[in-house]
């Protein structure tokens, strides 16, 4: 199993065209050219009424355009739950002035992309299977998010620093015998958790994402690890270049090119290939408009945590399954959270059970997704970049950027760095370039 989690982005905003013309798929719940439609949906704000529009630039958005998105502001994008439903009407309206106060850059929360904003998205839905019911797992941000994909529960209710430790999917995979590495571009997630600090230093499970491909291509399948996982460069940490995890204000151009490289190690290998299983998905939606409204399954916080209950899911997430046993084309209607994935590795390397709280929830295991009629043996190409990558903006891949440490997020990327520095990474062979350029 290979996973990969992206940051901030919704079903609408990346995969909502699918349903429009020209493609027009019935089978995918997107958006809608009917004008009863777009006004169900629009979003009023200022006395202004914003409609879902195409957005034709996947490589801009406004400088620090990064709408909030932790649990108080979901709540205002979702709007007030009437007859079980939330109107999905304040994505908008909820971004506070001290994001924007331009109209114009506070409607981009209502744009969608389509193939030829998104050319690798496009790709995997035409020719692989995405889930048109995938909603973050809390109605929060990246961090508990993050906490229920990794671990099926989350101790906080929003971003903290530093991370709080609990038990990871990392934790069970050892406690079973199963080996698993992270493929990381730049500084792995979890370094904000600060007790993975001496694997990720020392141990062979934290590995540069330069050596995915070669390792696919040179290492026999029994001998590579079960479960990897497969990690962007992330904005909110110190990283050379540019970032790839579509966090805005990032635009999107960076993490196609990034999901282009992952595809092309996972198809290298034909013998890997054959017996694999890829997901792609989002942590959350970074407050990006979306239509559907999340089921009211609720979320209690762990004994350790006093936070109130999540009443229902968080909005929905691109998610894609790419896999020799999955049908071309097709969109699985299922309701997944990001617990689905927990429930699909116990049950292909465990007994089926992951935890109770995994076990219990209401939601569809990713082996859903599959399906073993026709198996897809020879993986198309992805397709040709060169001229959409050639319009992104260029930068130096040797500059570095330090996040300011403005948000929570940052802060624990950079609470998580310096405990890197203390334990000696300075001088680490992977991470020593990058550190010994962050302030201490």
């Amino acid at each position: 199993m290979v996973i990969v989690l992206m940051e901030n982005r919704s079903f609408d905003h990346m995969l909502g065209y699918l349903s429009l013309p020209p493609f027009g798929r019935t089978d995918v719940d997107g958006q809608s050219a009917d004008p009863a439609w777009l006004a169900k949906f629009a979003n009023p704000d200022g006395g202004q009424n914003f409609q879902a529009f195409h957005n034709d630039d996947p490589y801009y958005l406004p400088p620090g355009f990064d709408p909030p998105h932790q649990r108080e502001y979901v709540s205002g994008h979702l709007g007030v739950l009437n007859n079980g439903a939330y109107p999905m009407n304040g994505f908008v309206g909820a971004i506070p002035a001290s994001v924007s106060t331009n109209p114009e850059h506070r409607r981009l929360v209502m744009g969608y992309f389509g193939a030829n904003e998104a050319p690798i998205n496009h790709f995997f839905a035409a020719n692989f299977t995405i889930c048109d019911q995938w909603f973050c797992a809390v109605p929060s941000g990246t961090q508990p998010n993050r906490l229920m994909a990794m671990s099926g529960s989350s101790v906080i209710e929003s971003n903290a620093t530093p991370l709080p430790s609990q038990p990871l999917i990392y934790d069970w995979l050892d406690d079973h015998k199963i080996s698993w590495c992270v493929y990381h571009q730049g500084i792995p997630f979890f370094t904000m958790m600060l007790r993975w600090i001496p694997r990720i230093l020392a141990g062979n499970n934290f590995r540069p994402f330069s050596r995915l491909k070669t390792d696919l291509e040179s290492t026999p399948p029994s001998q590579l690890p079960q479960v990897i996982f497969v990690e962007p460069d992330y904005g909110d940490a110190p990283h050379f270049g540019r970032s790839t995890d579509d966090h805005a204000p990032s635009g999107i151009s960076d993490g196609q090119e990034f999901l282009m490289q992952v595809y092309n190690a996972v198809t290298s290998s034909r013998s890997f290939w054959n017996r694999s299983l890829t997901y792609v998905g989002y942590d959350e939606h970074g407050g990006f408009f979306d239509h559907v409204s999340p089921p009211l399954i609720r979320t209690n916080p762990p004994a350790t945590a006093t936070y109130n209950p999540f009443l229902s899911l968080g909005p929905r997430t691109p998610a894609y399954v790419l896999s020799p046993f999955v049908k071309a084309s097709s969109c699985i209607h299922e309701t997944f959270d990001h617990t689905s994935v927990l429930k699909c590795v116990a049950e292909k390397f465990g007994s089926g059970s992951y935890s109770p709280d995994v076990d219990a929830r209401p939601v569809a295991s990713l082996s859903k997704a599959l399906n073993f009629d026709s198996p897809i043996s020879n993986p198309p190409p992805a397709p040709a970049m060169d001229a959409y990558l050639s319009r992104k903006p260029q930068s130096n891949p040797f500059e570095v950027t330090i996040p300011s440490g403005g948000t929570e997020l940052q802060q624990a990327f950079h609470e998580g760095v310096a405990e890197m520095k203390r334990q000696g990474g300075t001088s680490h062979p992977v991470f020593g370039p990058l550190l010994q350029q962050v302030p201490t």
